[in-house]
C-alpha cells in the first residue's frame, strides 16, 4: 500500500469517525430535548392537577359556606324572629316594671338577628356575585364596626371596575380570612383596606395595627389561614405579599390582574 492509499484510508476513517461523533452528538441533543420536553410536560400536568385540586377544594368550601348561609338565614334566623315576636306578645301581658327588661331582651335578640343576617350574606357567594367586591366589603366593614371592638374602614382610589365573578369572590375570601385573623389574634383596634384601581391591575392593601406574628409558623390555625390565602391567590394569578412585625401590625398586599 503506497503513501497515497494510506492517506485516503486515513481520510476515510477520519470522516467516518467525524460522522459517527456528529451522529452521536445529534442523538444526545435530540434525547436531551425530548427529556426536557417530557419533564416540562410532567411539571405542567402536575401544575394543572394541583390547580384543579385547589379549585375543587374552593368550590366545595364555597358550597359549604352557601349551605351554612342558608341554615343561618332560614333556620336560626326564623327561630330568632319567632322568639322576638313571642317576647313582644309577652311584653304586653306583664306588669310595666317588667316590660323594660323584656324590651331590653327583645332588643338583644333583634340585634343578634341583624348580625346573623349580615354574617349569612357575607358567607353566601351569591351575595358577592350580585353586590360586587366593593359593596360586599362595605357590608363586612360595617359588620365589624357594629361589634365595637375594632375601627374598620374601606378606602377606594381610582375609577372602579368589575372583575370576573371568580376573581371577586376569591379576593373577598382572602380579605375575609385576613380580617377574621385580625379579629381573632391581632388585638388590633384599627383595620384598613385600600382598593387601588389601576389600568391593568387591582392593588389591594389590608393592614392592622396589632401585635403581629411569625408568618413562618404554620403549626396553628393562623398558619392554615395563610396557606389558604396564598392558594386562593394562585388560582387567579394574583401576587400575594404578607408582612408582619411585632407590636407594629400586619400588612397584606395583593396585586390582581384585571
Amino acid at each position: 500500500m503506497d503513501q497515497k492509499e494510506i492517506q485516503i484510508l486515513v481520510l476515510a476513517v477520519t470522516i467516518i469517525i467525524i460522522v459517527l461523533a456528529a451522529s452521536l452528538v445529534v442523538f444526545l441533543l435530540y434525547f436531551q430535548k425530548k427529556k426536557v420536553a417530557y419533564i416540562l410536560k410532567q411539571r405542567e400536568t402536575q401544575k394543572q392537577f394541583e390547580e384543579e385540586i385547589n379549585k375543587s377544594k374552593l368550590e366545595i368550601q364555597e358550597q359549604t359556606l352557601k349551605n351554612i348561609s342558608w341554615e343561618i338565614h332560614d333556620n336560626i334566623g326564623q327561630l330568632l324572629s319567632v322568639a322576638k315576636m313571642q317576647l313582644n306578645i309577652v311584653q304586653m301581658s306583664v306588669p310595666e316594671e317588667q316590660q323594660i327588661k323584656i324590651q331590653e331582651t327583645g332588643d338583644i335578640v333583634g340585634k343578634s338577628l341583624e348580625e346573623l343576617r349580615g354574617l349569612a350574606k357575607s358567607l353566601n357567594p351569591e351575595t358577592i356575585k350580585n353586590k360586587g367586591l366593593i359593596e360586599s366589603l362595605e357590608l363586612e366593614m360595617a359588620r365589624f364596626n357594629r361589634l365595637n371592638v375594632i375601627d374598620a374602614s374601606l378606602e377606594i382610589q381610582g375609577e372602579s371596575y368589575n372583575l370576573s365573578n371568580e376573581k371577586e369572590i376569591i379576593l373577598f375570601r382572602i380579605l375575609q380570612e385576613f380580617c377574621n385573623n385580625t379579629l381573632k389574634y391581632s388585638k388590633a383596634d384599627k383595620l384598613i383596606i385600600q382598593l387601588n384601581y389601576n389600568e391593568n391591575n387591582l392593588e389591594i392593601i389590608a393592614e392592622d395595627n396589632g401585635i403581629g406574628f411569625d408568618i413562618n409558623d404554620t403549626s396553628k390555625q393562623l398558619g392554615i389561614g395563610l396557606i389558604n390565602i396564598r392558594s386562593r391567590g394562585k388560582l387567579i394569578g394574583a401576587k400575594i405579599d404578607l408582612n408582619s412585625e411585632e407590636n407594629v401590625g400586619t400588612k397584606l398586599y395583593i396585586s390582581c390582574p384585571k
